[in-house]
């Protein structure tokens, strides 16, 4: 009889049943999925910048100091086409509210209507934005509110707090973490994409109420 040669073989490393596991906790965005996130990039680098170190970034006249909107090229006031960014108080009043009734299974999360609000900041700046957490009642026109911060794909945009007291917990979170690194959005519009009377955290609106 030949020699016993055969040897031990080693077992196989215990891979996971992926077909069984559960999903990782979802820790994106009350209102949109991940893939709407804004392009971080180009004209608006400075407000998502701004945003993901908990400071609320807008653009200003460099010569007369006139607030200018996010996209403006040139001033209404004097014509300078120089254009500076700095920080601003996070603080306004709701100029204009409509409440949202969409719903976009797989891109909007939520199943009840939101808000969607046009602040006018004390700086002089007017922001499309929505809230920071969830609600289905748009606030009332000329409520105060504090401007926190969500994140969208990695990406941090304005959103209206509220409960200032919020805001300033939110803001303590994002200066306390490390945001992951965003995700590559496409180049079409998106529900968080800027628009002309600002930056829309929210999607636009189709079917909705105007809150009076």
């Amino acid at each position: 009889m030949s020699p016993n040669t055969d040897t031990a073989v080693p077992a196989a490393p215990n891979e996971p049943d992926v077909s069984s596991a559960p999903d990782a906790p979802d820790a994106g965005d009350w209102l949109v999925d991940a893939a709407l996130a804004p392009l971080a990039g180009g004209s608006l680098a400075p407000l998502y910048a701004g945003a993901a170190a908990g400071e609320l970034t807008l653009p200003f006249c460099a010569a007369c100091g006139l607030a200018l909107e996010l996209e403006q090229r040139a001033c209404d006031g004097c014509g300078a086409t120089d254009i500076r960014w700095r920080p601003v108080e996070r603080a306004g009043t709701v100029h204009a509210a409509t409440l949202v009734h969409r719903r976009e299974p797989g891109l909007v999360r939520v199943t009840e209507p939101y808000p969607v609000l046009d602040v006018e900041l004390t700086s002089g700046h007017r922001l499309i934005m929505t809230t920071l957490t969830a609600t289905a009642l748009a606030p009332a026109i000329g409520r105060p509110v504090a401007i926190g911060f969500r994140v969208v794909g990695g990406v941090t945009v304005p959103a209206a707090a509220l409960d200032p007291a919020a805001a300033l917990s939110n803001s303590a979170a994002l200066s306390n973490s490390e945001l992951s690194e965003p995700s590559e959005p496409s180049d079409a519009a998106t529900p968080d994409s800027p628009r002309a009377t600002g930056t829309a955290p929210a999607p636009v609106p189709s079917e909705t109420e105007v809150s009076q």
